[in-house]
């Protein structure tokens, strides 16, 4: 089973949203500017790479399902 390029995609730039997230909320490091921050940003931005997550796993899962 091969993982279609766009969902492979979504997967990478989920991956990069949940890092940034870990990175703001954990470390405190901000990748926004002052202008564009707001309270719980990093938690957000984890949320949201999660859900950009969930296509590629929900494909992975049926795949094996059809097994």
């Amino acid at each position: 089973m091969k993982l279609p390029i766009h969902l492979a995609v979504l997967d990478f730039f989920a991956c990069i949203l949940i890092g940034l997230g870990m990175a703001m909320h954990f470390a405190n490091i901000d990748f926004l500017p002052e202008s564009m921050r707001f309270e719980k940003d990093g938690l957000v931005f984890i949320v949201v790479g999660i859900a950009l997550m969930l296509p590629a796993v929900l494909y992975i899962l049926r795949g094996l399902r059809k097994r």
